[in-house]
This record gives C-alpha cells, sequence and structure tokens, in this order.
C-alpha cells in the first residue's frame, strides 16, 4: 500500500519497494488504530461510509480495527483493516485488481478472506515504537507545538498538559507509573 506520489492523497496498492510512500506508523487511537503515512504525515481516512468509497490520505486520525487473519498455506499472519463494529474492509478496487496503482477502497464482501486476498494487508515491521509524539502543522505565527520526554516526569509523578484555545481549556493528566 502506498500513496500516489500523482497527489499524495490517493491510495494505491503496490508492490513493497521500500520507498517512503509506503512507510506507515500504526498507533493507538481510541480502541483501534491510526494509520500515519511516514514521508506526508496524513492519515489514512475516507469522506463517507460505504461500499467503493476512496481510502484517501487527510490531516484527521481515524481509528481502525485491525483483524488477524492466519493464512495457513503462507505460514504467516496478515491483517484485514476495517473500520469499526462493520463489514466495511480496505480492499483493491475493481473487484480486487492486484495491479500496481490500484485504488484502495471500502468494500463489505462477504467472501472469505481466503478466496478475496486482495483484502489481507502483510504489515513489515521496521521499527517498534512504544509512543511517539506527532508534529502538529502549524498555520500561524499564534500556533506553537511543544513536546514533552515522559523522562521529564517524576517516578510516581503526573504530566499535566494544559490546552488553551480561544473557546475552551483542555487540562489532561497523565500519570506515571
Amino acid at each position: 500500500m502506498a500513496l500516489d506520489k500523482q497527489d499524495y492523497a490517493s491510495v494505491v496498492g503496490s508492490p513493497p519497494c521500500g520507498d517512503s510512500v509506503q512507510k506507515w506508523e500504526i498507533a493507538p487511537l481510541g480502541a483501534g488504530y491510526t494509520i500515519r503515512n511516514m514521508q506526508t504525515g496524513t492519515h489514512l481516512s475516507v469522506k463517507e461510509l460505504c461500499r467503493g468509497a476512496t481510502i484517501f490520505a487527510g490531516h484527521f486520525p481515524t481509528a481502525w480495527q485491525f483483524i488477524t487473519v492466519k493464512v495457513d498455506d503462507e505460514n504467516a499472519e496478515m491483517i484485514e483493516i476495517r473500520w469499526p463494529y462493520t463489514q466495511h474492509m480496505f480492499d483493491l478496487a475493481d473487484t480486487g485488481n492486484s495491479a500496481p496503482g490500484t485504488k484502495v477502497q471500502l468494500m463489505d464482501t462477504k467472501i472469505g478472506p481466503m478466496y478475496h486476498r486482495c483484502r489481507l494487508w502483510k504489515p513489515v515491521f521496521v521499527q517498534h515504537t512504544l509512543h511517539s509524539v506527532l508534529p502538529e502543522r502549524v498555520e500561524d505565527d499564534a500556533s506553537s507545538t511543544t513536546t514533552i520526554s515522559a523522562a521529564d516526569v517524576p517516578e510516581g509523578g503526573e504530566l499535566v498538559l494544559v490546552t488553551t484555545t480561544t473557546t475552551r481549556t483542555v487540562v489532561t493528566k497523565i500519570p506515571k507509573y
């Protein structure tokens, strides 16, 4: 899976090549996971929840459900990437066309994964990180981003994050164990 280099927003099927448009960070988001492209910092999402909806890379993180599927004939585990609590999953367009450059879309097929393999994705782990702080895009001079290391919080202490916007203040307390 890769970002299409023509617009860096479309998501297409592609054989592994090590290009940065194929490198994705998988990070916990609620009960699911967000998928962020390492080159652009954009997240995989959809604009509507329906059969054939195009997967695209945008600036809002979306939580996806990962379902592990054991593929016996390859002695491997692959994943289905789904919209949580639905049958909608990543699939290649044109009824699973495996040609490079085929758009990735949502599909809700009832066909078993062993008979419709183009909806299974094989993650290749490059690096495992317990947590990362992603940089925010700064659109104006009034915005700023601060990165705080967990090492700066005393053992048994508490990290308190205060975020103030023009309309509200959010206080987040994170205990250190």
